[in-house]
């Protein structure tokens, strides 16, 4: 017995003589997380309502130590190489956080032109907590290391062996996503459609871990300038001289839209998509291969615009907030070179998916998101038909052509019962949770249906010839593991079909001036832009001539695992992949003298600036109301009189009133300016200044 407390004695002993690294591990997340959050309660709460996360935080931080002590030999050394490492780019990411609402992110490295954008706010940065946070990390860190006696640890090549064998394989178990995966375990995932999002959840460091796997792309064999000049200048333009008719192009990414009356087994109370189910009979129709299910809005929109296709990039990523930080051709660039107004629509916050700067480098000459509509809510999401109404009048009040690409967000997951007012379609052939999930997504599918009949009755009665394209980005999320289509009966267990059944969505495209000639579609969704183009007699570029060119031959790009059934040959999409490197990752040899002439310098958030041309005031209860006259000036707009925001009432687009604060009384001149503010309080957009100097 006592040789046995002796083992379990020393066993102990040396597991406390590592304790210190697991202490130092989770210091050093802490004040990593304080230098990115700049804030001490939401630092100290984090790791109580994010254990998982905390703790695979320190095996990261473990992990480094390990390693660098095993270079070093030296506890001392590596503690503080690691801690100013992560403590200096999380102080980088707090700055990001701050000044533009993303934090850092590893493909940040390859980015320079940002660095002088961030540099003046580095001072303003360092606040009292942040300065407090780094004296009391100094302090206390001192203390551990030099005051504290088990600290002092001799290590041997043993040690210094087992230490580097030990950081190689946490870093890997927290890298991977196979077998031994430490975020599979624990359910933690990488929340990469809103990457402030992620850190605020995941913690800095590890949200940077995993992101990691998207940051490069190797370099295609015999990539240069030659190669791509010689392909952009050889291929046959689709459309070598526009048509007379120049029409309008309004392209509507329907959220989640699928036609679930196709479900065998299921029976409608009333046809949810009435007027859909008519116009597929008379116009073009068919079927798109989506990139995704479920969510990833933003990656099939990145294919329709830009034609590049998420098949050749890794799983996962999100093209919008890793890779599009530079100018890209798009549809809104190519349609705005040919004389037309290029208007980005979406009902959802501005800095989801880093939109405001995505349609930017696009080319759009507008962006109306979610802080410039009306608040007309169906659920909790903006209504399609405002959406409808922000299309319909961006058209109305331009003078020539229009290129309008909308998504909506009314029928996105969830579709839990009472999401709307009423369910009024009751759906047989299902039962239990799916019955209710089915009739939700279906009382959605109601709104859908009257929105495209909207645009297209709108449309019709329009002088103006006009394609309207009104496709679905994804299937919807019904239930965990797929639970609503395999209670209907729509998927099997292991299906061989599962490709088609879930990734395919619906596509209709309507025109109120070409032939009536209905075409039966089938391509993925970066050769839709292409086939619009040639649609509608416009000239595209070297890039959408080439798409165009092979979808002949072949229209669908399945995952790489399904090329041998669908019969593609792997080598006849090299070409793609390289010219599509080019543009995303390479040097843009293919762009010519369009280089760096992509982007808008008139673009503008909302459907135009804001502007004061007029003030009075008049009595208001016991004070002044201000009167503001004006144009374009959003719903949500904010009066704010030298610096102090006003209680404020939207009239219309063109007025506005504001209660005057007592302070504020008499007190002239007043410097009157309308902003608009997004859900993080950052302010998107300014009218002109205007100084009041009183009734004259």
């Amino acid at each position: 017995m006592g040789e046995l407390q002796f083992v379990v004695k020393n066993a102990g002993w040396k597991a406390a003589k590592r304790l210190p690294f697991v202490l130092l591990s989770f210091w050093i997340v802490l004040l990593v997380e304080l230098m990115s959050r700049g804030q001490w309660g939401d630092s100290l709460g984090w790791p109580f309502r994010a254990l998982p996360e905390l703790l695979l935080n320190i095996v990261l931080v473990l992990s480094l130590l390990f390693l660098v002590t095993a270079i070093t030999g030296k506890l001392h050394i590596s503690f503080w190489l690691v801690s100013t490492t992560c403590l200096v780019f999380a102080a980088i990411s707090g700055i990001k956080l701050a000044i533009l609402g993303v934090p850092f992110l590893p493909w940040d490295l390859l980015l320079t032109d940002e660095t002088k954008d961030v540099a003046p706010y580095i001072t303003g940065f360092f606040n009292f907590t942040v300065l407090s946070g780094l004296t009391t990390f100094i302090a206390i860190s001192i203390f551990l290391l030099y005051k504290l006696p088990w600290f002092a640890l001799i290590l041997n090549w043993k040690h210094r062996t087992i230490m580097g064998i030990a950081s190689a394989l946490l870093i890997g178990s927290l890298y991977t996503d196979e077998a031994l995966s430490l975020k599979n375990l624990t359910n933690v995932q990488n929340l990469a459609w809103d990457q402030a999002e992620n850190v605020r959840a995941n913690g800095f460091l590890l949200s940077t871990i995993m992101n990691l796997k998207f940051l490069y792309l190797d370099k295609p064999d015999s990539y240069d300038n030659a190669s791509i000049q010689a392909v952009s200048s050889s291929i046959v333009p689709a459309v070598a001289d526009a048509g007379e008719i120049k029409p309008n192009i309004i392209i509507v990414l329907s959220e989640s839209f699928w036609d679930a009356t196709q479900a065998k087994g299921l029976t409608f109370s009333r046809d949810p998509l009435p007027f859909y189910h008519e116009m597929i009979q008379t116009y073009s129709s068919g079927s798109l291969l989506s990139p995704q299910f479920g969510g990833g809005t933003a990656n099939v929109e990145f294919e329709v615009l830009t034609g590049n296709s998420m098949r050749f990039l890794p799983q996962g990523s999100i093209p919008y907030n890793q890779y599009v930080n530079k100018e890209i051709d798009s549809l809104g660039s190519i349609l705005t070179r040919q004389g037309y107004l290029a208007t980005a629509i979406s009902p959802f916050h501005s800095w989801f998916y880093n939109s405001k700067k995505v349609y930017e480098n696009f080319g759009f000459a507008n962006y109306i998101p979610q802080e410039f509509f009306k608040p007309d809510y169906e659920g909790p999401y903006l209504a399609d038909r405002e959406v409808a109404n922000e299309i319909i009048e961006t058209s109305t009040n331009s003078e020539g052509a229009d290129f309008i690409y909308a998504n909506t967000m009314q029928n996105h997951y969830h579709y839990y019962p009472g999401k709307f007012k009423e369910n009024t379609i009751e759906i047989t052939g299902v039962t239990g949770e799916s019955k209710g999930l089915l009739e939700t997504y279906a009382q959605g599918l109601v709104d859908v249906d009257a929105m495209l009949k909207r645009l297209v009755e709108h449309y019709e009665n329009l002088n103006e010839p006009t394609i309207l394209v009104f496709f679905g980005d994804h299937k919807p999320s019904l239930g965990q593991d797929y639970k609503a289509y395999k209670d209907i009966g729509f998927l099997k267990e292991n299906d061989p079909d599962f490709l088609n059944k879930m990734y395919r969505v619906p596509i209709l495209v309507w025109n109120n001036y070409l032939p009536k000639e209905k075409e039966s579609l089938d391509m993925s969704p970066s050769f839709l832009g292409p086939y619009l183009l040639k649609l509608s007699q416009r000239t595209g570029s070297y890039f959408t001539d080439y798409l165009y060119q092979l979808s002949q031959s072949m229209p669908v790009i399945p995952p790489e695992n399904h090329y041998a059934e669908m019969k593609i040959n792997k080598d006849n999409l090299n070409l793609y992949k390289k010219l599509q490197y080019d543009i995303i990752f390479g040097e843009q040899y293919g762009y010519n003298s369009m280089k760096n002439k992509i982007k808008n310098h008139d673009y503008t958030l909302g459907s135009g600036r804001m502007v004061i041309s007029q003030l009075r005031t008049e009595a208001f209860k016991d004070g002044k109301l201000l009167k503001i006259v004006g144009s374009d000036l959003p719903p949500n707009s904010i009066v704010r009189i030298n610096g102090q925001q006003m209680a404020t009432n939207w009239i219309s687009k063109n007025e506005l009133t504001a209660e005057i604060q007592p302070t504020l009384m008499n007190k002239f001149p007043w410097n009157v300016e309308i902003i608009v503010k997004d859900s993080k309080d950052k302010v998107l957009a300014k009218s002109n200044e205007y100084v009041y100097l009183g009734e004259l």
